[in-house]
């Protein structure tokens, strides 16, 4: 059973998302509000500097502990038309701490001023300059949660296919396939509380701009997976995006990758960033810990 706390986020994210029911305009409206609103809720952890800066020209923020060694670029989520780095200081500056890590939380542009490629772009933009910005022999990590999770896994396959230094990479109820082809979609319609059929695909469209949903920059699920580090990957078992993690999940073991599927009933959508409101989310937390210390050895 999910706790009460876990129950309360889902009745609020109901009433504040997923029963949106208009069209393209008021989705971005509507999501930019309420990332807006979850961005004044994000204190950094004691023992954390936060600061404002910059790699490969992209802004963001770097939330760095004492005696740092080694970095992860954090791409957030916000169905790639809002959201931003405030809402993820809690999570991220924990991780940070713990595993003594310089993070980056990197504010790409955004649809629909700047669909596809500008994100991406952005965020292959950023993990070049991490490369070359974290000393040789130090771990380099990636993460990120829902499209976020879509550009981690464009990450992780960029550094492969450049024979670039990744040793994990962790993927929140990743959007893998812009196509919309998973049938937990409508299957998990009614049991998601956060997100919707309709709102998948208003923020595909906004993002693609016309584009070519099967271009592996836009779906990595069908990008390569070959020399892919580990991947962590989480879903709730009620959201419509289990599918897009679970079948992403399947092709990296089918290539005979690393890959680990984390799943919990009755969870919302990104359920383990929450770690100051859900008690399900500080138990994982461990969990995601102990895969990137795994992860962070192989360095």
């Amino acid at each position: 059973m999910p706790s009460i706390q876990a129950s309360v986020v889902n009745q609020i994210s109901k009433i504040a998302l997923r029963n949106y029911k208009g069209e393209a305009p008021g989705f971005v409206k509507r999501f930019r509000l309420v990332t807006g609103i979850s961005n004044l809720v994000g204190p950094v952890p004691s023992g954390v500097k936060r600061m404002k800066g910059q790699l490969g020209g992209v802004k963001g923020e770097w939330l760095i502990p004492q005696n740092a060694q080694g970095s992860l670029l954090y791409i957030h989520g916000g169905a790639f038309v809002a959201g931003g780095p405030p809402m993820y200081r809690p999570f991220c500056g924990a991780i940070a701490k713990a595993l003594c890590l310089r993070v980056f939380l990197v504010d790409y542009r955004m649809a629909p001023e700047h669909p596809f490629p500008a994100p991406y772009d952005d965020c292959m933009a950023a993990f070049d300059a991490l490369v070359k910005d974290t000393p040789t022999g130090q771990p380099i990590l990636v993460a990120g949660d829902s499209a976020g999770g879509n550009l981690g896994m464009c990450v992780a396959q960029y550094a492969a296919q450049k024979k670039l230094p990744l040793h994990g990479a962790l993927l929140i109820s990743p959007s893998t396939d812009m196509r919309r082809l998973s049938p937990t979609i409508e299957g998990n319609a009614k049991s998601d509380s956060m997100l919707s059929p309709l709102i998948l695909r208003l923020a595909a469209e906004t993002y693609l701009n016309g584009h070519d949903p099967a271009d592996p920059k836009a779906s990595p699920l069908l990008g390569t997976f070959k020399k892919l580090p580990p991947v962590l990957i989480t879903a709730s078992q009620d959201e419509c995006l289990l599918g897009d993690g679970a079948q992403l999940h399947e092709k990296i073991q089918e290539a005979g990758g690393a890959s680990e599927l984390l799943t919990r009933p009755g969870m919302p959508h990104i359920w383990p960033v929450m770690t100051t409101m859900l008690p399900e989310a500080k138990e994982d937390l461990v969990k995601i810990l102990n895969f990137f210390r795994a992860a962070m050895a192989t360095a």
